[in-house]
């Protein structure tokens, strides 16, 4: 008990618990007339200066807190502010109005982002009734979308859509070579093949880490167990900013891993050097697979002058990594180096077997060609969307529209069907050569090469050119074909099971340097079984005939 003479003792307090923590400083500031993204690029806005003072405050602090919402991507934002400025300039007007709305929605780069530019209008009047007149946003509203443009994976020009087999196969054997001659280094030929093997985005690419290229410890270094978690991006529901989609998880073949391997050390001999001592394996992993010594130079002087941050502790940030827009280059073989375009020659492509020019490469081409490649390889489109990083298989209109997916589909749920009718066109049995067609005709016989000896399957009873370049195969499927009972048609079949195997099993996604599109036998196996069946079939009866 107490007494009024003794002090009460209180518990201690934190004046600071409640006090807020302090913000990280925004990537977004205004320099004067200048919208600064760090690290990014800087967008001139004087031209929002002839809006009226209090329209233009209230646009400088909506342009910054729209851009922190998340709901788009920060390259598309920024493209929309500057779609909106670029148009002010060209129309002064102190307010935004229906006279400004007409001809802005006529210039191409305001149109084709009418998406963002309406979001935006729509967010900063809700809290400025001011921003722009009522009738301007109705007009800007309803006016009509920007207008779809074919799709470059389906117009079949040459210099658009997909590559072919050859031009994959010139393009790999190309990069290889530069990197085999010096021409190119190891991170610009690692940026390449990991887009020819998996078509991910430039920014994707940009945004790898280190640490994103994993192998599991439990069961050693197999390369079955080795991966690479691409970052997502597009990844509808997410911030859209650094590193904030889903995974997307691939496996790793030897070649990448062990040239990647060579790129981990180089970028950690980069961060060396700036730090003066060596990293610890966390540390190792928080750095970008991919960047430059200037690159690491201009993060660490925005870290410490900007964010006031210890940059050692801050490896792990957007800064440390390339620009996509700088991957983009290289995988367009744009350039060979990340350093002074100027004094670098531009790399040369292959030529096109079609074009007889340099082959075309960007990074949206080399998804339709991957897509077109594994839909081929009769990957269903869910798995081909899941591999694209789709959320959805609508998405796959944009990318792969095949013919023979469709085909492959129709013959799926017609073969059964199908079936008793191939068979019906099966030519006429022969129980000897004398009872062909064109029995005393050298140039009818048709022969099987087996180890090396050249057995006779039959006659053709087709006086004409056969337009076919692999025959005999393809004459068990043509109802001029008169095969021999008693010819060895089961060592034909053998054969293209065996090589039907060898395709199946030639190629594995992330285990080879190329993708080939593959052949499918299937038609010609079924049609030398229904033959075989035929011929045991007509073998049985004429051994009961003969006892």
């Amino acid at each position: 008990m107490t007494t009024l003479e003794e002090p009460i003792a209180f518990p201690s307090l934190d004046l600071n618990r409640t006090t807020q923590p302090q913000a990280e400083p925004s990537e977004l500031v205004w320099k004067g007339d200048t919208l600064k993204w760090i690290g990014i690029g800087n967008l001139n806005c004087s031209a929002f200066k002839v809006l009226a003072p209090e329209a233009y405050r209230s646009l400088r602090a909506h342009v910054i807190s729209f851009a922190q919402s998340g709901k788009y991507a920060s390259q598309t934002w920024f493209m929309a502010i500057a779609a909106i400025h670029r148009s002010l300039a060209a129309h002064p007007t102190r307010e935004f109005d229906l006279g400004w709305i007409v001809n802005a929605i006529t210039r191409p780069g305001f149109h084709s982002r009418k998406s963002t530019i309406v979001s935006f209008f729509m967010y900063w009047h809700d809290r400025y009734p001011h921003a722009i007149t009522s009738d301007a946003l109705q007009f800007l509203v309803r006016s009509l979308p920007k207008r779809k443009r074919t799709s470059k994976v389906l117009s079949d020009d040459p210099e658009e859509s997909w590559l072919t087999d050859l031009e994959y196969d010139a393009l790999i054997r190309c990069t290889w070579d530069n990197y085999d001659r010096g021409h190119t280094g190891t991170q610009i030929t690692l940026m390449r093949l990991l887009s020819l093997q998996y078509a991910r985005r430039p920014i994707q690419i940009a945004q790898l880490k280190i640490g994103d290229f994993r192998d599991d410890p439990a069961t050693g270094a197999s390369s079955s167990e080795r991966r690479i978690h691409f970052p997502g991006a597009k990844d509808q529901g997410a911030k859209q900013n650094f590193r904030d989609s889903k995974e997307e998880v691939h496996p790793v073949a030897d070649h990448l891993w062990d040239l990647f391997q060579i790129q981990k050390q180089d970028v950690k001999a980069l961060f060396e050097q700036q730090l003066g001592s060596p990293l610890t394996e966390p540390e190792l992993k928080q750095l970008p697979a991919f960047t430059s010594g200037k690159q690491i130079d201009q993060a660490i002087n925005t870290l410490s002058e900007h964010y006031r941050a210890n940059w050692r502790a801050r490896l792990d940030h957007r800064l440390f990594h390339l620009e996509d827009v700088k991957v983009s280059r290289v995988l367009k073989w744009a350039t060979n180096t990340l350093g002074d375009y100027s004094k670098q020659g531009k790399p040369t492509p292959p030529l096109s077997h079609r074009t007889g020019r340099p082959i075309r490469v960007n990074a949206t081409r080399m998804r339709h060609t991957r897509a077109r490649q594994l839909a081929r390889l009769g990957t269903t489109k869910h798995v081909l969307s899941f591999w694209l990083g789709h959320t959805s298989e609508k998405s796959l209109a944009a990318y792969y529209n095949d013919p023979a997916e469709v085909a492959r589909q129709i013959n799926d749920a017609m073969k059964g069907a199908l079936a008793p009718i191939a068979m019906a066109f099966t030519g006429r049995l022969l129980d000897d050569e004398s009872q062909a067609t064109r029995a005393n005709d050298p140039e009818s016989t048709l022969e099987f090469a087996a180890q090396r000896d050249l057995k006779n399957v039959g006659k053709c009873g087709k006086h004409s050119f056969c337009s076919t370049t692999s025959v005999p195969i393809p004459c068990y499927r043509c109802k001029m074909f008169e095969p021999l009972v008693y010819a060895p048609h089961e060592e034909v079949l053998y054969a293209l099971v065996k090589r039907q195997t060898e395709e199946d099993a030639m190629i594995k996604i992330g285990g080879a340097r190329k993708l080939l599109a593959p052949i499918d036998l299937g038609p010609d196996i079924r049609a030398v079984q229904a033959c075989i069946a035929r011929c045991n079939a007509r073998k049985a009866e004429l051994e009961a005939n003969h006892d």
